[in-house]
């Protein structure tokens, strides 16, 4: 079952129990009752419903009954309740699909991001083809393609509106992006492969990953590890969030390399 279907379902679910509670306690507490405290009483019940969701998603489902009904005292126009939801799906589309949000990378981790391509730069002596995997806005495939070491700087995308965006800044600051499924992406062309997703895909990337990177490319993961699988390195960012990023040497025997710190 989809998670979009199960918060729905929950939302129902807490609607319904809150009706069945006013209606059997309403010789205890007599009417009218406060359509606010009822909405909250909604919001907190499919919040807490949705206990084995996300955080993100439990957020949603708290948030969803306020905003309908702020919506529904401020008569809001339908129709921009629908524009709304429309630009929500351009800039998420990929959300339900492949549980992926938009991130967006920050400059440090492009700073960490530059500092290993001269050093593989210096250790093969030959400039690196890079690849961003939902590329979002293509803010790192810019910046790799104005570095020396970096050939071909690509990403991929297929939210529209961020694709939209990336298209306009990769035509007017330089490097290429691609309205392609990460999945249908082959890897094996390229020696740096970026990708800041979600924990929710990474196995099945990590499989696509042995498959197609051949041996002396290397695999960045932004914050999310590979389950069970040991990086050849992690490089801890002194950035607000403390990123960590993930680096996995693709190589013909699996080695662990100790970790590496990375300035601001």
């Amino acid at each position: 079952m989809g998670k979009l279907f199960r918060a729905l379902l929950l939302q129902f679910v807490a609607l319904s129990v809150l009706a069945i509670a006013v209606y059997l306690l309403r010789h205890v507490f007599t009417p009218p009752y406060s359509v606010w405290v009822l909405v909250l009483m909604q919001a907190g019940l499919a919040a807490a419903l949705s206990w084995r969701l996300p955080v993100w998603w439990r957020w949603i489902q708290f948030l969803l009954p306020l905003g309908l009904y702020g919506a529904s005292l401020l008569q809001v126009n339908p129709w921009l309740s629908l524009l709304i939801f429309v630009l929500l799906w351009l800039v998420f589309a990929n959300v339900n699909k492949e549980r992926v949000p938009l991130y967006l990378t920050n400059s440090v981790t492009r700073q960490a991001l530059k500092v290993l391509a001269e050093e593989r730069f210096g250790q093969q002596g030959v400039q690196q083809r890079f690849v961003d995997l939902g590329c979002g806005l293509a803010g790192n495939v810019v910046y790799m393609s104005r570095l020396p070491q970096i050939e071909h700087s690509l990403g991929v995308e297929t939210a529209p509106l961020p694709y939209f965006i990336s298209r306009l800044h990769v035509w007017w600051r330089g490097g290429e992006v691609r309205a392609q499924d990460l999945w249908k992406t082959d890897l094996s062309g390229f020696d740096v492969v970026y990708a800041f997703l979600s924990p929710e895909p990474m196995p099945k990337l990590w499989h696509k990953v042995q498959q197609e990177m051949r041996a002396g490319s290397v695999f960045v993961s932004n914050s999310f590890a590979v389950p069970g699988v040991e990086p050849s390195q992690v490089w801890e960012l002194s950035d607000r969030r403390q990123t960590r990023l993930y680096l996995y040497e693709i190589t013909t025997s699996s080695m662990s390399l100790p970790e590496k710190r990375v300035a601001d």
